[in-house]
């Protein structure tokens, strides 16, 4: 195990979000789902403590294939302890604007003569050719460099199924249909997964597979995926264990994603319709994406459907929808809704962010977003989830026996609703409706290290209800452009 910082006395380390374990083959494990995200609020979640340990040695299959955890690093209290210690990352996250230098290193810099038009239209039609100038990329013109393409067979042309558990305990398996011919692309930005020992990862996909299977490859059910692997900060950089300064890695991980985005849609795209998906790191810099390179750009911004980017701090004007990271693409308010944005950062209701989290936080003339996947509109809403299988899902074993896929839905269990704190921070506020008169677990795992909240599970928790939410907005995207 990849220890980042001091293992106190009689704890165990939980590593859950950001950087990536590849767990052995041992077949399905009922515990499966613990070793993912182990919930750890004041050294107590309801029997969900300190278990990484011993299902990393079991190992799990994830939907068949070598799965790899999503990790952050925090600390998990011993048996005994009720008061947890945690590890934060020595650099502190880019909030409102990233870097401004975006050159990568010299031996893979792309094209600079390259930039697409900013006054030309996209034609009425998503099949016809858009006014973007001709691009190639020195790095992702190389199928190698992408974990998903829609030309390949890859991870992102499986089936990853699930079983909704109702609160009575009873297990229904839900149909899964990986998309055939579908009309529209998913472009998605990975958030830090990286195990590299030097600041920026590489360019061949580890650790980043798994993260991979578990945010986004089920949205192959409605799009077809592309996902390029890019220089992110690993989580030796995040947490100062390697050397170099985040200014530096962060332009290098961004000028890979602006690199690949034009590859794709110059070379791939072909006028169709797109969503773009990203997490944590990736959403900052699919943040300054829009920004600078879509948003400005009718041709590029007319092929949005739209952009969901969880954990982050995306900016608005006050009491506005717009004019903070985008002039002409607001945020979502309706499922019919396309060429918006859809961003929240998860943190459960009785425990907020406090200053400093490094997600939500607004500017200093700007707020910070939350749009609630589960009511667009406002308000609070049911979440449909896809949760890592385990037994913390069920208490009776009998029960439990009859959940046989690697994730679950648990419908009517997590409510949300966006709201604000006194300081300012935008979040997703996540209420667990526990019962313990039912043999359903009455808490979701996803804690991460103190004022990050469920960063962890930010795309997880709402997985369900994020893909239905695309399908509703392409189709009417689909049906306005006349596709």
């Amino acid at each position: 195990l990849h220890l980042v910082g001091a293992q106190p006395a009689g704890a165990c380390i939980e590593l859950i979000a950001h950087n990536a374990l590849t767990m052995l083959i041992g077949g399905h494990s009922e515990s499966a789902g613990s070793h993912l995200h182990v919930s750890r609020r004041e050294g107590v979640r309801t029997g969900l403590r300190c278990r990484l340990m011993r299902n990393v040695t079991r190992g799990v299959r994830f939907a068949g294939v070598l799965a790899a955890t999503v990790l952050i690093v925090s600390a998990c209290s011993s048996e005994t302890s009720t008061a947890p210690t945690s590890v934060a990352p020595t650099a502190a996250l880019p909030t409102t604007a990233a870097p401004t230098t975006t050159a990568p290193p010299t031996t893979t810099t792309a094209p600079t003569t390259t930039t697409a038009p900013a006054t030309t239209a996209a034609p009425a039609t998503t099949t016809a050719a858009t006014a973007i100038a001709p691009y190639t990329s020195a790095i992702y013109s190389d199928p190698a460099h992408w974990i998903c393409r829609g030309d390949m067979v890859d991870i992102c042309d499986k089936s990853y199924p699930l079983t909704q558990v109702a609160a009575d305990g009873t297990a229904t398996a839900v149909p899964y249909a990986v998309a055939a011919d579908p009309p529209i692309d998913c472009f998605y930005v990975y958030p830090t997964s990286s195990g590299d020992p030097t600041y920026n990862s590489d360019l061949t996909a580890d650790s980043e597979i798994g993260v991979t299977q578990y945010q986004a490859a089920r949205f192959d059910q409605v799009c077809k995926m592309y996902v390029p692997v890019y220089r992110s900060v690993t989580i030796a950089g995040l947490f100062g264990k390697a050397p170099g300064n985040l200014a530096d890695g962060w332009a290098i991980a961004y000028a890979d994603v602006l690199d690949a985005w034009r590859s794709y849609l110059v070379n791939d795209n072909h006028g169709r319709p797109v969503v773009i998906i990203s997490h944590s790191q990736g959403s900052f810099h699919v943040q300054r994406l829009l920004r600078e390179e879509i948003d400005p750009n009718p041709a590029e911004r007319k092929l949005i459907i739209s952009a969901i980017l969880p954990g982050t701090s995306f900016q608005v004007a006050k009491g506005s929808d717009l004019g903070g990271d985008t002039q002409h693409m607001p945020l979502c308010r309706r499922n019919d809704q396309f060429g918006c944005i859809i961003t929240f950062q998860s943190y459960r209701a009785d425990v907020p962010p406090l200053v400093g989290a490094p997600f939500g936080k607004p500017g200093a003339t700007t707020d910070s977003a939350c749009t609630n996947p589960a009511n667009l509109a406002g308000g609070p809403g049911t979440l449909d989830n896809a949760f890592a299988a385990g037994d913390w899902i069920l208490s009776d074993p009998a029960l439990r026996a009859k959940v046989t896929t690697s994730l679950v839905d648990l419908p009517g269990l997590v409510t949300a609703e966006c709201t604000v704190t006194a300081d300012g921070y935008h979040y997703l506020a996540i209420t667990v409706n526990a019962d313990p008169a039912d043999p359903r677990a009455d808490d979701i795992p996803g804690d991460g290290t103190p004022n990050w909240g469920l960063h962890t599970i930010d795309l997880n928790v709402t997985q369900e209800t994020l893909i239905q939410l695309v399908r509703e907005q392409s189709a009417a995207y689909l049906a306005a452009n006349g596709s």
